[in-house]
């Protein structure tokens, strides 16, 4: 195949469209095109490749006061309490397996075993302890992904220390340290692990008291004593470890893990060791290949966040595989870091979020070296973090069609820190749709009508018993039945047959009404926005609350409306370009054509070349827009948004 440039929001035309002419597709050059063309083959015709997964098992009952009550006929088979238990176990069956790889210098790699990590996590448990930390005193992490974050995360584990992995970004990328201070106020630890005395020097002491105890795998802080990891890992390990690994049970707490803000100030959610067990033996169960064949991943996702930390990290330590330390973050402009690791170890179950396949897409498009060695051994793909807009999906499709002749499965669950995280997950063909799919084993799901739509509620063991130190927000997080209550809207695929899956309907708490009365469901409309505009939107928040009608704050691909622009712009006009305006307005008119109504057609756009950021406070820890946060803070464009007479750099219909 020829090597041709992409970008996102284009796709691969393929130039055929049945099954039989799989071999002619692979043969010829891909040629790339819009989005929006309505000539393109549809990928989608095509089979997935073959790969063993749990059948939709699933049994609904209405009850009399309206709510559905919808659980798995599946059954949980017995599992380990801990990680600790598969730690330990894994490093039995298979000690010279590689666990964790991670960038060590140019072009190598530093590799940790099953048996030497087992090794590392006695001898840094046994360190924890005698520094006085215990299940009152967690231990808080400030540490991008590494081997040693893991050892010392799963040394706490081990001991019966609550391990606290924070967002870097509060450290790293804010210029004041108050999100910072407020964790520290509400987890209280005992303790506190660094990467690096030097870039994390500041936070430290802008945020933290002089007489806690600061472990660092890398330089000391300034001016303060710091204890290296490396003595810790020195220190011998003996009774007072093993009788500390002995108390640990399903109750224990393992992990407190804040919240990302996106509803709200992060919140610290307990994270019990049974609870984090549960939910990947509910996992493993629903992705049955998992358990027949260690699985190889290659990964970015932070581990403070629970899609990382347990969702992906979780899965290869369950599982018994081998996860490969991805050090480029999208959008940091090493993509080319990830493409190698992806090359030397194709994955065979991949995960990201809808901004990191945006990239990967591109490099897969203009690299057939590197497309054929990514899906080579991959059985599966899984996205999380927000919905997955359909020019990436079909964009995957394409390029998996076009190097094996098959598509990759594509799937997806919902769920939350609070959730394990995924109680309730799809394993089968979504067909391009936000299927959440239907609860997991041993988990119930009551669904109570809300605003024309379906709260969704859980109970299971995989969901948290509450909030660390704060029974207000405990008390406040369940039913009277005691299903946690997730915030988020669902409904079911299949209108009325609730047993064969759910699709995301947004949150319930961003959702409003216009001054009509009327309800709008904006998760759903920013993704119809998103989608109708690809690739211009990075990311979208829905306007007009108690409005005459809907309109919507934009945050732009800059590289993409330069693209469409010209050259001849700046950022103070570039917004006026006639030929970006007619592209914007012709495709508000096909959205605005396709509603079903005012709570439905967004008729105002502004476009803010500011984009969300930690400091200004509208960016959560998932790398999203906060609704709320940039209503609030851009109360002034919307109103000007919303006036009777539109700023001329707005684009309305």
């Amino acid at each position: 195949m020829n090597d041709i440039p992409t970008g996102p929001g284009y796709n691969i035309a393929l130039p055929v469209t049945n099954a039989l002419a799989i071999l002619a597709l692979i043969a010829q050059p891909i040629m790339i095109i819009p989005v929006h063309s309505d000539d393109v083959s549809d990928s989608a015709v095509f089979p997935t490749r073959p790969v063993r997964m749990a059948p939709r098992a699933a049994i609904a009952t209405t009850r009399a006061d309206g709510a559905i009550f919808l659980e798995s006929t599946a059954k949980l088979a017995d599992y380990p309490e801990s990680w600790n238990i598969k730690l330990r176990d894994w490093a039995a069956a298979v000690p010279d397996r590689v666990l964790l790889t991670e960038p060590d210098g140019d072009d190598k790699r530093r590799a940790i075993t099953y048996a030497e990590t087992l090794d590392a996590v006695r001898h840094i448990g046994e360190g924890l302890l005698a520094l006085g930390l215990d299940q009152d005193k967690p231990l808080a992490i400030l540490a991008e992904n590494s081997i040693d974050c893991a050892m010392v995360t799963l040394a706490a584990l081990w001991v019966g220390i609550p391990a606290s992995p924070i967002s870097p970004a509060y450290a790293l990328k804010a210029t004041e340290y108050s999100k910072l201070q407020a964790v520290f106020a509400a987890l209280g630890p005992g303790g506190l692990y660094i990467a690096d005395g030097n870039r994390y020097g500041a936070a430290v002491a802008g945020a933290f008291p002089a007489n806690l105890p600061v472990i660092s795998s890398g330089a000391g802080v300034p001016d303060r004593e710091t204890i290296s990891l490396a003595s810790l890992r020195a220190t011998p390990f003996g009774p007072r470890e093993a009788a500390a690994n002995a108390a640990v049970t399903g109750d224990t707490v393992a992990k407190i893990l804040f919240t990302s803000g996106s509803s709200g100030a992060p919140k610290p959610v307990i994270q019990p060791h049974g609870m984090l067990a549960a939910n990947r033996q509910q996992n493993a169960q629903a992705y049955a290949f998992m358990l027949e064949e260690p699985p190889v991943m290659v990964d970015w996702l932070p581990w403070h966040h629970t899609f990382g930390g347990n969702n992906n990290f979780g899965f290869a330590l369950w599982c018994g595989g081998t996860f490969h330390i991805d050090p480029a973050i999208p959008g940091d402009g090493n993509i080319a870091r990830s493409v190698a690791l992806l090359s030397e170890h194709p994955p065979s179950f991949y995960l990201n979020t809808p901004g990191g396949f945006t990239g990967l897409i591109a490099q897969l498009a203009s690299n057939t070296g590197f497309r054929q060695l990514f899906f080579s051994r991959l059985k599966l793909i899984q996205y999380g973090g927000a919905v997955l807009p359909l020019h990436l999906w079909r964009g995957l499709d394409d390029l998996a069609v076009a190097a094996t002749g098959t598509r990759i499965l594509i799937v997806s669950g919902l769920g939350s820190t609070e959730c394990g995280p995924t109680p309730v997950q799809s394993s089968w063909e979504q067909h391009r749709q936000p299927e959440a799919g239907l609860p997991l084993a041993d988990v119930q799901a009551k669904l109570v009508p809300t605003q024309g739509t379906w709260e969704l509620r859980l109970r299971g063991p995989c969901i948290t018993p509450g909030y660390w130190r704060r029974p207000d927000l405990t008390a406040a997080a369940f039913d009277e039945n005691g299903f946690f209550l997730t915030g988020d809207a669902v409904k079911p695929v299949q209108p009325e047959n609730f047993a064969h899956g759910l699709l995301f309907d947004g949150r319930i708490s961003d959702n409003f009404k216009l001054s009509s009365g009327t309800w709008v469901q904006a998760p759903k409309l920013r993704t119809h926005l998103i989608n109708a505009l690809a690739p211009l939107l990075k990311d979208a928040v829905i306007t007009g609350p108690n409005r005459d009608d809907l309109g919507a704050i934009g945050f732009p691909d800059m590289a993409f409306i330069r693209q469409l622009a010209g050259e001849s712009y700046d950022d103070t006009d570039i917004l006026f370009a006639p030929e970006l305006r007619g592209w914007i307005i012709e495709r508000l008119q096909a959205l605005a054509r396709d509603a079903r109504g005012s709570s439905e057609r967004i008729v105002r756009l502004a476009l803010e070349i500011e984009a969300p950021s930690i400091d200004n406070g509208e960016l959560t820890d998932k790398g999203v827009a906060a609704a709320r946060m940039v209503i609030a803070r851009r109360a002034a464009v919307i109103d000007a948004l919303h006036g009777d007479r539109p700023d001329p750099r707005f684009f309305v219909i």
